[in-house]
C-alpha cells in the first residue's frame, strides 16, 4: 500500500511545470570539463580476432574514454550539464537531499538525488568505435524513486543486506582509496557504501560522498539494464556486464567546481571536496547540484571493434 501511494505521488510529480526555474550555471564545456591527461592512449601490440569465417589481424589500443556526463542533483529537472532547468516538479516528492518521501525520519542520516545521463561521444572515432552512449533522466524512472521497485532489476541485493557483507565493504573502501577497487565485491562502492539499491536514496549525510555514490549506482544500473556494454572485457567486441566491473570506470566532479584528476568509483570525498560545495552559488553553478565526467576503459583490436 505504501508503494502504491508513492507511485501515485511520483506520477503527479513528473508532471512538468515551469514555475520553479530559478537556478542557473555554466553549461558543460568539453575543453575545460574533461581532463585530457586521463585518456592515456597506449599501444599494447597486435591482435587476432574472428569475424565470421575469417581471421583478421589488428592493433591493440587501450585508453580511458570520457563517454558520459552525469548530473546528480537536489532539484529535480535542474541540469548542471545544461546550466539550466529543463522543467520542475509540481510537488516536492522528487526533491533531493533530504526532501524525499522519508525526509522527516531520515533527514540526519541520508541523502537523495536525481540523476541525468548525457552522452559525450567525442572520442568514438578514436580506434575503438562504440555506439552505446546513453541518455537517461531518473525523474521518469520509478525504479530510481522506490527501493522496492528497484529490486525487480537486482533481486540479489537481498543477499548483501546484512552486516557481514556490508562490513566487508571496508576492505573495498581501503583498496579504492589507493586506486585499486575490488571487482570481486560488486556490491560495494568504496567509501560510498553499498551499490544497492540502484536508486537515489543513499545512506550517507555527506552530500558530496552521497552524490558520488548515486552517480556510481547510475553507471551500475546502465550496465544492468544493458544500455551500455563494457569495452574493456574483450579485444574483439564490447560485452554486456550486468554485474559491473567497477575498476573499468572512474570520474571527477566538474560542478559546482572542477576537480581533477579522475578517481575510481567510491573514492573518499576528502580527496577532492575541499571548497567544492560552498553554502552559496559559485561562479560555475549553485551548490548541492553536481556534475561528473565519467571515463571508461577502452580496450580493442582495431580490426574488430
Amino acid at each position: 500500500m505504501k508503494t502504491k501511494s508513492f507511485l501515485l505521488a511520483w506520477l503527479l510529480a513528473v508532471t512538468i511545470s515551469t514555475s520553479g526555474w530559478s537556478k542557473g550555471g555554466v553549461p558543460f564545456n568539453p575543453l575545460t570539463d574533461i581532463y585530457y591527461d586521463e585518456i592515456e592512449l597506449t599501444f599494447l601490440g597486435f591482435c587476432v580476432c574472428k569475424r565470421g569465417p575469417f581471421t583478421v589481424i589488428g592493433l591493440i589500443w587501450t585508453y580511458w574514454e570520457p563517454f558520459v556526463a552525469i548530473d546528480s542533483v537536489t532539484t529535480p529537472f535542474y541540469s548542471p550539464f545544461l546550466g539550466m532547468p529543463v522543467g520542475s516538479a509540481l510537488i516536492d516528492e522528487l526533491g533531493g537531499k533530504n526532501a524525499s518521501q522519508d525526509a522527516v525520519s531520515i533527514a540526519n542520516e541520508s541523502t537523495y538525488a536525481q540523476a541525468h545521463v548525457f552522452p559525450i561521444p567525442l572520442l568514438n572515432w578514436l580506434f575503438c568505435n562504440r555506439y552505446d552512449y546513453p541518455f537517461w533522466m531518473t525523474e521518469f524512472d520509478p525504479q530510481w524513486q522506490f527501493d522496492e521497485l528497484s529490486m525487480l532489476i537486482h533481486p540479489e541485493a537481498a543477499l548483501y543486506a546484512n552486516p557481514i557483507m556490508q562490513m566487508a565493504c571496508m576492505a573495498d573502501a581501503a583498496a579504492t582509496n589507493v586506486g585499486a577497487p575490488m571487482d570481486s565485491m560488486p556490491w560495494c562502492i568504496g567509501s560510498g557504501g553499498s551499490s544497492y539499491p540502484m536508486t537515489g536514496h543513499v545512506d550517507n549525510d555527506n552530500i558530496v560522498q552521497a552524490n558520488n555514490t548515486a552517480t556510481a549506482r547510475m553507471i551500475y544500473k546502465l550496465n544492468r539494464i544493458m544500455m551500455i556494454c563494457d569495452p574493456a572485457m574483450s579485444l574483439c567486441g564490447c560485452r554486456n556486464t550486468p554485474v559491473w566491473v567497477k575498476s573499468h570506470y572512474k570520474m571527477h566532479v566538474v560542478r559546482p567546481g572542477v576537480r581533477s584528476p579522475a578517481w575510481p568509483m567510491g573514492v573518499n570525498a576528502a580527496y577532492y571536496n575541499i571548497g567544492l560545495n560552498r553554502p552559496m552559488a559559485g561562479s560555475l553553478g549553485p551548490n548541492d547540484e553536481f556534475l561528473w565526467t565519467v571515463y571508461r576503459r577502452q580496450l580493442c583490436c582495431t580490426c574488430c571493434d
